[in-house]
């Protein structure tokens, strides 16, 4: 087996690692050779705060998977995740040089690097520009110009900006002898991969990635993402509030979550369950309709925060599909739910499609983005802007201390640009 025939994807998650590695068969079909599987540690909020720990969880988790695929070197692609983020839509133009030419993929592909944003500052890159729209010589809403003729091409992107820092120790935390970055792609485009189905993505559809650090909110609309954002609260939240609630350790109103919460707090009964709490290592009981009040009221807050984001992508309704719940937290009874209460439109429970030889376990929506990646880095063996613009960054020096590199240079040349 060749090097060249394998795919390898990397979920650096806030509670766990997750490695894949697959090959496409000769008759299309997704082979998953090998699964690799850790505990994450140096991370918070989907962001490595400490290398060191990420980076031997990462290497325990990429270990894991060689050994069961019998393979040893991979080109990864990375999710990446984080509040860093930034969406914006931009805009593109480019004129034909030939009248009335046919236009070429490179004439489309130039048209898209057109509305790459200027100025950006250093600790800043691209991490996608996705094109949603076309307007040929003025004729609007086409999805693919390839071999038409054009005097001009418009084109409408969805642009993802993340923060150099973060990207750069995701990338240095990950990358060792044994393995090297491909690509990388936003955690919510990658998710939407692996439980959307087609029609969804059309209609219109909101999809919640509820992770562990964060919650990822993406809209699909006409086949593509048209907005995105990220909230800084996941299902750490959830598990805080009942260490806090119930003065027991972190571990302890974890499993408590997991074994008995639901966001229902109707139809518990009286019953009582043991919980460990501080102290002399006792145990009390608590009834676990209080437990579930307290779930209930913080997936109320995610989804309202949720709607507040959705409000401000601007739709003027709610999207035709509704809303899909993926991550770790959807597994929690109930949650369901209560989108369906706070947004009043269809929800659903999306789970990963795209694999049929997933171990037992991993059909879960905890699982959706791990495999969104790799199903993302498949199709896409060409998409690698995010690892282009992070190996440009490094070729320029914008993390030299050199007083003639780096940032300082970036800003003297910004000052010169705009005193001329």
């Amino acid at each position: 087996m060749t090097k060249e025939m394998l795919h390898t994807s990397i979920d650096v998650g806030t509670s766990k690692i997750c490695t894949l590695v697959s090959r496409l068969t000769s008759q299309g079909v997704i082979e998953l050779l090998g699964v690799g599987m850790s505990r994450s540690l140096g991370l918070k909020k989907g962001v490595v705060v400490n290398i060191e720990e990420a980076r031997e969880s990462i290497r325990a988790s990429v270990n894991e998977a060689a050994r069961a695929s019998l393979t040893n070197s991979h080109h990864a692609v990375l999710g990446v995740t984080g509040s860093h983020l930034e969406m914006s839509t931009r805009w593109g133009m480019i004129k034909s040089p030939f009248y009335n030419a046919p236009l070429t993929a490179e004439v489309i592909q130039e048209s898209i690097e057109s509305a790459r944003p200027q100025g950006l500052p250093p600790e800043k890159q691209i991490l996608h520009l996705v094109p949603q729209t076309y307007s040929v010589d003025g004729l609007k809403g086409v999805r693919n110009p390839m071999g038409m003729h054009a005097l001009r091409l418009d084109v409408e992107t969805f642009c993802i900006v993340g923060g150099r820092t973060p990207i750069q120790n995701l990338i240095h935390s990950v990358e060792n002898p044994g393995i090297q970055t491909k690509s990388l792609v936003m955690s919510g485009i990658a998710a939407g991969e692996a439980c959307l189905t087609r029609d969804e993505k059309e209609m219109g559809v909101v999809l919640i990635d509820l992770g562990a650090g964060v919650t990822t909110i993406t809209m699909f609309r006409n086949g593509s993402i048209v907005n995105a954002a990220v909230l800084p609260v996941g299902g750490h939240q959830f598990t805080t509030d009942l260490a806090v609630a119930l003065n027991t350790p972190y571990d302890v109103a974890e499993e408590l979550k997991l074994r008995h919460g639901q966001a229902n707090a109707e139809d518990i009964g009286e019953e009582r369950v043991e919980v460990q709490a501080f102290g002399d290592r006792r145990t009390v009981k608590v009834e676990k309709r209080l437990v579930c009040q307290y779930l209930k009221d913080r997936s109320e807050e995610v989804m309202h925060l949720a709607h507040m984001k959705v409000k401000d992508f601007g739709a003027i309704a709610m999207p035709v599909a509704g809303l899909v719940l993926t991550g770790g937290v959807a597994n929690l009874p109930g949650i369901d739910k209560v989108a369906r209460q706070v947004f009043n439109v269809p929800a659903r429970i999306g789970v990963p499609e795209g694999l049929n030889d997933l171990p037992d376990g991993m059909n879960d929506p905890s699982y959706t983005t791990s495999v969104g990646i790799l199903l993302w880095g498949m199709r896409r063996p060409e998409s690698n802007l995010g690892i282009r613009e992070y190996k440009n960054g490094r070729s320029n020096g914008l993390y030299s201390h050199n007083g003639n590199d780096g940032p300082l240079r970036w800003f003297k040349d910004k000052v010169r640009r705009v005193a001329s």
